[in-house]
């Protein structure tokens, strides 16, 4: 019997697509409520500070749009909360995961509805190549999600 995968990307499964960064999910971080992952995600893209506080209103197709406007800049190291840090650096990944994190204890039914999906092995999959210009490569994302999983199973265990 073949094992059933979590997709978080394009998934006929509703927590499959709740998972996704571009989902609108509110949640705060860094004492900015962020419409979704995606909202944070490209709002390091810049460090106009004004331009972010527009930026974490969005999520879906909008965020991911703007997203791809901001990274023509061309901007490689950013600060998030008196970090600063390269994207697509570790420490990037790291406070992606923070957010992923914030999301889900923000909705706890959505929380323990992930959580329960394991032990699935999480993909990415959107049926679209991924972009050779991506910060946060599918496989780091799933072991992001993979990572978040446990964790969050062990503290309701």
């Amino acid at each position: 019997m073949a094992e059933m995968l979590l997709n978080c990307g394009s998934s006929e499964e509703e927590i499959g697509r709740w998972m996704s960064n571009l989902t609108e999910a509110p949640f705060v971080l860094g004492n900015v409520e962020w419409a979704s992952v995606e909202a944070l995600y490209i709002a390091l893209r810049t460090l106009d500070m004004v331009e972010r506080m527009e930026l974490s209103k969005l999520s879906g197709l909008p965020a991911k749009h703007r997203g791809r406007k901001l990274r023509k800049r061309g901007l490689v190291v950013t600060e998030f909360d008196g970090r600063c840090f390269e994207l697509g650096s570790a420490q990037h990944h790291e406070l992606v995961k923070e957010a992923i994190r914030a999301k889900l204890l923000a909705h706890p039914e959505k929380c323990a509805q992930f959580v329960a999906t394991r032990p699935r092995t999480i993909v990415h999959e959107t049926g679209f190549p991924e972009s050779r210009f991506t910060q946060l490569p599918a496989v780091v994302f799933c072991r992001i999600l993979t990572e978040l999983r446990e964790e969050l199973h062990q503290l309701v265990s």
